[in-house]
């Protein structure tokens, strides 16, 4: 295989790992390349969702990065993309040289993974590879390539060529490093760009090191995905939970309220100290009072089922996981343990960028990238709640950050 770069350096699998950043794991995959995966083997194995099969591969969050003074920079990857025949492109490659430029750049060729309406499985059909071509700003001046891989879409990363010596950049040194879980809200996999979810906005504007686990439909508190985040070195976790367990109809009041405990528990197994943010859920009145599940409608809107189980104390709406995630807060003797108001990001007066009344559009994205950085860093200076034992101290970056 080779690239449109008369290359003088060739990199191929067994040296591509470090150039990968923000994947949980790096696994071969069937072109002979590495697939960034955001779940690890081992949890795989423990759902069958399919939702959540597909949503862990796709690659949120995850970027090339190389470090180079070349004229000419080739990252040659494939691209598998989920839907009927004749579906869309993936979203576009962001590359971004520098920190500064910026640029689009379309993915003209992938496979296909052909879905049908009842969830079923296809064999994939197969595509070619897409050669990536970064031309220099500043010819022969060493710079750093950050490709920002599709969110919606698996990637194999086959090969890097260049015109002059490449070095993985890998992950920045001292940059606080932040492990966000949530749901579609987060994932944003009906955005056009990688870089245009609100996690992502918010990492890029604060220089933060993202691990991207939302994962549309699949914010569940599964015990997986506890020891995924416990396992990510990290110096903020923020959790935003809520919304999934009402519109999949999947837990009732009783189930919540101790899996978000074991959930926590786990976590502080190996993060005892790092300051972890319970994001309740942003406004959406589909949920606020109405359980799940939600189902879509003919003109693409969605709503809740009708239910007709009287009465249903039990069952979850949005008000009530508030109220859940606000009684574990106030139990547990955590000074490092916080509260942060999904609607002061994301409030009733912007439930009109719910194209769906579900999905925050293009704009509300950018509506919660923007409050959200302001938000937090008062939730983290009101500091603990007077039962607490102890004052939190925290530890650089977050330190500075929040004392900005």
């Amino acid at each position: 295989m080779t690239s449109a770069v008369r290359h003088t350096v060739q990199v191929r699998q067994g040296d591509l790992a470090p150039f990968v950043v923000g994947a949980v794991s790096l696994e071969p995959g069937p072109r002979g390349g590495l697939v960034p995966y955001r779940l690890a083997p081992w949890a795989r194995a423990q759902h069958d969702d399919p939702l959540l099969h597909w949503c862990e591969q796709a690659a949120a969050g995850v970027e090339v990065r190389v470090r180079t003074a070349a004229t000419e920079l080739a990252v040659t990857f494939a691209v598998l993309v989920p839907g009927p025949a004749g579906a869309a492109a993936p979203s576009p490659v962001v590359v971004v040289e520098d920190g500064g430029a910026r640029q689009e750049l379309r993915v003209e060729r992938a496979d296909l993974l052909p879905l049908g309406p009842d969830r079923t499985v296809g064999a994939v059909v197969p595509g070619e590879p897409f050669h990536l071509v970064v031309r220099a700003v500043r010819p022969a001046a060493e710079r750093d390539v950050v490709v920002r891989l599709p969110h919606g879409a698996r990637v194999e990363v086959l090969a890097i060529d260049a015109d002059a010596p490449v070095a993985p950049v890998g992950r920045r040194p001292g940059a606080l490093r932040w492990t966000h879980h949530g749901s579609s809200i987060s994932h944003g996999l009906d955005l056009r760009v990688p870089d245009r979810p609100w996690p992502a906005q918010v990492a890029r504007a604060e220089g933060w090191e993202l691990t991207d686990l939302a994962f549309a439909g699949n914010a569940q508190l599964d015990g997986f995905t506890a020891r995924t985040v416990r396992d990510v070195p990290a110096d903020l976790v923020t959790l935003a939970l809520g919304i999934n367990l009402v519109n999949a109809d999947s837990m009732r009041q009783r189930a919540m309220l101790p899996a978000v405990h074991a959930f926590l528990d786990t976590v502080r197994e190996a993060l005892p100290t790092t300051p972890v943010v319970l994001l309740q859920a942003v406004a959406c009145p589909l949920h606020e009072d109405t359980p799940g599940p939600v189902v879509t409608g003919a003109d693409g809107r969605m709503r809740a089922a009708r239910r007709m189980v009287e009465p249903d104390e039990g069952a979850l709406t949005l008000r009530r996981t508030r109220e859940v995630l606000a009684a574990v807060h106030a139990v547990r003797c955590d000074p490092y343990l916080f509260l942060l108001d999904g609607r002061d990001v994301f409030g009733a007066d912007d439930t009109h960028h719910l194209y769906d009344a579900l999905h925050p559009d293009a704009d509300g994205h950018d509506l919660i990238a923007t409050r959200f950085p302001a938000v937090l860093r008062r939730v983290l200076r009101e500091g603990p709640v007077t039962a607490r034992p102890t004052t939190p101290r925290f530890d650089d970056p977050l330190a500075t950050w929040v004392n900005a």
